[in-house]
């Protein structure tokens, strides 16, 4: 499931630079991606039989409060950061994130690193480095908030695991894209950017948006991250820029180079050694 939620988010870039040329703008795309999402993720729950309704107070509380917080500032921060910087630079950034899930589970949920995953984890990094390519530093604010997304992401990981090991997992994915629409829908309005597509074509790649990169995306990784652990979603996650760059290449030209080829196959290795580890025996690092 977090192999296809990978996957699924991998396309998130491309419906992007699809939007942002037929005209939508930042706040309204969110706004727009998490409202149509919402929606989807309800009917898709009643049709599963798993009313989102069913879920206690204290459930609802804790995945809207999750959703209108931590994955509101998640996505803000990073397309904030992609105003002024480099893709490269952003994406870089933000997939720090593996190497502080690891470290915050490790230092606050006592959980046991192995060689195996330190290795994947370098590995992951080298591949993700390679993938983007070089990047050049300059200060200001929207290096501020590139370095804020994968923070946002990383606490939205650990306290998502937990929130989601007692509750199902579509119901749960409805209440908590609700809560992020709500407050992206907010910030849009204040924003003067709460505003419909103005083209079939803008229309088309709103739904699309909302459908594979956030409903299927999300609820996939939701469902697979108290099964698989946060460390090891998040490394398996990295496969989103094998997917991003394939496409990229596929569909909007862009040139596939020696150091991508070499990242792509570091970022796989990773993705193998994190899914097989559990067949050999991990020693745990002192």
């Amino acid at each position: 499931m977090v192999v296809v939620s990978a996957v699924a988010f991998g396309t998130l870039s491309i419906f992007a630079k699809l939007a942002y040329n037929n005209g939508l703008g930042t706040e309204q795309l969110l706004a727009f991606r998490f409202a149509l999402a919402a929606v989807g993720m309800w009917a898709l729950s009643f049709a599963v039989g798993q009313n989102p309704l069913r879920l206690s107070r204290r459930q609802a509380g804790s995945l809207v409060a999750v959703g209108g917080v931590l994955y509101t500032l998640q996505a803000m921060t990073y397309f904030i950061a992609l105003r002024t910087l480099p893709a490269s630079l952003a994406v870089l950034i933000v997939y720090i994130y593996p190497s502080l899930v690891v470290i915050a589970a490790w230092l606050f949920l006592r959980r046991r690193v192995s060689r195996w995953h330190v290795g994947a984890l370098i590995a992951s990094f080298a591949g993700v480095i390679l993938l983007v390519g070089g990047a050049q530093f300059q200060l200001g604010t929207g290096l501020i908030f590139a370095f804020a997304a994968p923070l946002m992401y990383t606490t939205f990981i650990l306290i998502s695991e937990r929130v989601m090991a007692a509750v199902p997992p579509v119901a749960a994915s409805a209440v908590m894209m609700s809560g992020t629409a709500v407050v992206l829908c907010v910030i849009a309005l204040f924003g003067g950017q709460l505003l419909l597509p103005a083209t079939p074509q803008a229309w088309a790649i709103s739904v699309g948006i909302a459908v594979v990169p956030t409903m299927v995306a999300i609820s996939l990784f939701l469902a697979g991250l108290p099964r698989v652990g946060a460390a090891r979603a998040s490394l398996i996650s990295t496969l989103e820029l094998v997917v991003t760059v394939t496409l990229a290449i596929l569909l909007l030209g862009d040139r596939f180079t020696l150091l991508e080829a070499v990242g792509g196959v570091l970022v796989l290795g990773a993705v193998v050694v994190v899914q097989t580890a559990h067949l050999w025996r991990p020693v745990p690092l002192k």
